[in-house]
């Protein structure tokens, strides 16, 4: 469940896809999926859900990963290299990807955002400019108030 939050985060927060297409392919290529909780935590993950959590989980942090036993069974492209870069190969020193076989770029491809801080920024920014322009949507607590069929909040 982890990684499946940290795909979900990268693609949300860092690169601004719709939840909606995260969400519908995880359903169809799940085998353990469930669909009420899967859409229920990528509308968490886009900030779109009744109640938003706001976390973000760092894709090179390897908080979900920590032994690396995941990311060395899964991406066997990366499976020799040592735990300190294993998540952030682009990090390695040229002689430790050699022995390890790691050609960036042709065995294991190019970062896809290369400063998180700045497209984090970005997402954050985005959220809140929609927030304030929708203040009437928010209840004093920080959660999303909804209107229900009868009008009732």
């Amino acid at each position: 469940q982890g990684i499946r939050m940290v795909v979900a985060s990268f693609l949300t927060e860092y690169l601004r896809v719709n939840w909606v297409k995260g969400c519908e392919w995880f359903h169809y290529t799940l085998v353990d999926g469930d669909s009420a909780i899967n859409a229920m935590m990528w509308q968490n993950a886009g900030r779109s859900g009744i109640d938003q959590w706001n976390f973000v989980m760092s894709p090179v942090a390897a908080s979900q990963d920590g032994t690396g036993e995941y990311t060395r069974k899964w991406v066997p492209e990366l499976s020799e290299l040592p735990k300190a870069v294993l998540h952030k190969p682009w990090e390695a020193p040229t002689a430790v990807l050699e022995t390890a076989g790691v050609v960036l770029g042709d065995t294991y491809p190019h970062r896809v955002v290369v400063d998180l801080k700045a497209e984090r920024q970005k997402s954050a920014d985005n959220v809140l400019a929609m927030r304030r322009q929708n203040q009437h949507f928010n209840g004093d607590r920080g959660y999303d108030l909804i209107t229900l069929p009868r009008g009732q909040e």
